[in-house]
């Protein structure tokens, strides 16, 4: 994945020369709750790729004690160019999600308007109980790095992303609580699974230019 290349070759050029562990010590203290970690043999993957295409380069190979050796990483200037460009593009990129959650939700339907409620509702304490964490985490770091709080220090821009994450976080879990309270008092009808002839009638409604009209014009209209 693009994430893990951008992120390992950001970090050989940061860190660098770096071997593959340290990367991942890094990485693992990023790691929030709820978001997915880079695995270990992800990690080395991508430091494979990464050096068969020329982005990184060995610095050596060393043993120390009896551990395995280990193989350090500098960036090339092909690596240079590769990250700064892939930075930007994802940046300046806005691109949709791929939530679980968001794609589950089509076939809500499939369950009684009890269990979506109950879902939604143990949803919304899952994601705030998340939030709870990430505000006690901020509360015990600084963004102010000396000697003596070295181990609480998080940088201010990364401090931002994960203020950002909650709130992510919490505007979900007001979503699930608002959503499982208009279907219990009715404001929200999800009916129910479809029949043979509900089914008929989509089949149909999916075969008509109409629709591949429609289904073009909300294309270009988010794509705007």
């Amino acid at each position: 994945m693009w994430s893990t290349r951008l992120l390992v070759l950001g970090l050989v050029r940061w860190l660098g020369p770096v071997h593959g562990y340290l990367v991942r010590r890094e990485l693992d203290s990023w790691r929030l709750p709820g978001v997915s970690e880079v695995g270990a043999g992800s990690i080395y993957h991508a430091l494979k790729r990464l050096t068969a295409d020329g982005s990184i380069e060995v610095v050596g190979t060393e043993s120390v004690d009896a551990r395995p050796a280990r193989t350090t990483y500098r960036i090339t200037a092909k690596g240079e160019t590769d990250f700064q460009r892939t930075l930007r593009e994802k940046l300046w990129e806005v691109s949709s999600s791929e939530d679980p959650f968001h794609t589950a939700w089509t076939f809500a339907q499939v369950l009684s308007p009890a269990e979506n409620v109950a879902m939604l509702r143990q949803r919304a304490e899952t994601l705030y109980e998340r939030v709870e964490m990430v505000t006690q985490v901020l509360a015990a770091t600084t963004s102010d790095f000396k000697e003596a709080n070295g181990d609480a220090f998080v940088p201010a821009h990364a401090r931002a992303m994960i203020r950002r994450q909650a709130d992510l976080w919490a505007v979900d879990a007001e979503w699930c609580e608002n959503t499982a309270a208009r279907i219990e008092s009715g404001d929200l009808d999800i009916g129910s699974d479809l029949d043979e002839e509900q089914a008929r009638y989509w089949r149909e409604a999916i075969q008509s230019d109409r629709f591949v009209e429609q289904v073009q014009m909300w294309r270009e209209g988010i794509g705007k």
